[in-house]
């Protein structure tokens, strides 16, 4: 498994510790009827164009996550970095503190209160490596890497751009049924069904970018500051 496809099989998994069908719930499910192909390719690469164009990508976000064996729903939210180079950071603020990095290799979990740093392999929380892997690929530009790993849908019937993404490799499948990307001028919404038909949703707002961890002014300084302390 490359470096991107692992990476992204860990940030599911340890998105969950925060807080079916391949077909994610509501009418973006309609984009696993419309094949990427060779005439669709340029304007799905035009349409997410934007994602690409900066080094770094700040934001808040709510995750939410329907458990269909328990009929319950658990919302977390926070704030997250992208940066093409560093990783991914995820900065949960309720429903407990707590700040998530996710890098090619590995993860580390920072309990802010009591300052314990936990560091786990990525190969040991596949689905949240996969889901971060997914999403750095995309923020890089790199389609390559995921048409080797997913089959790629594409709907352009839509304002903006919705992507749906089914793992190829089986072991992957069994974690990770489908991943939906939908936005306009930023990533906005993700949507990942697993492989027990459980549902979770990433809602991206208030998104902001910048060249580099040195320059992020306002309120996400803290969450840049923090980017820097996770890995330490």
């Amino acid at each position: 498994m490359n470096p991107i496809f692992k990476s992204v099989v860990v940030l599911v998994f340890a998105l969950g510790t925060l807080g079916g069908t391949a077909f994610a719930a509501g009418s973006a499910s309609d984009v696993f009827k419309k094949p990427l192909t060779e005439i669709s390719k340029p304007a799905l690469q035009e349409s997410i164009a934007v994602l690409t164009a900066s080094p770094l990508t700040v934001g808040n976000f709510k995750q939410t996550r329907n458990i269909k064996k328990l009929n319950r729903e658990f919302v977390s939210t926070g704030s997250f970095a992208i940066s093409r180079e560093e990783g991914i950071v995820w900065d949960t603020e309720k429903p407990f503190p707590s700040v998530l990095w996710v890098g090619d290799n590995a993860i580390v979990q920072w309990d802010v209160n009591r300052n314990v740093k936990k560091t786990m392999a990525a190969k040991d929380n596949p689905v949240f490596a996969e889901f971060s892997g997914t999403i750095q690929s995309v923020f890089s530009g790199k389609f390559d890497e995921l048409a080797r790993n997913f089959d790629i849908y594409f709907d352009d019937s839509r304002k903006g751009f919705c992507v749906g993404l089914v793992p190829k490799e089986r072991t992957v499948a069994r974690i990770i049924a489908s991943i939906t990307l939908e936005g306009v001028n930023e990533l906005e919404k993700v949507s990942i069904v697993d492989g027990e038909q459980n549902l979770v949703t990433y809602e991206f707002t208030g998104q902001a970018h910048f060249k580099d961890l040195d320059s992020v002014e306002g309120t996400f300084k803290d969450l840049a500051q923090k980017f820097k302390n996770v890995k330490k």
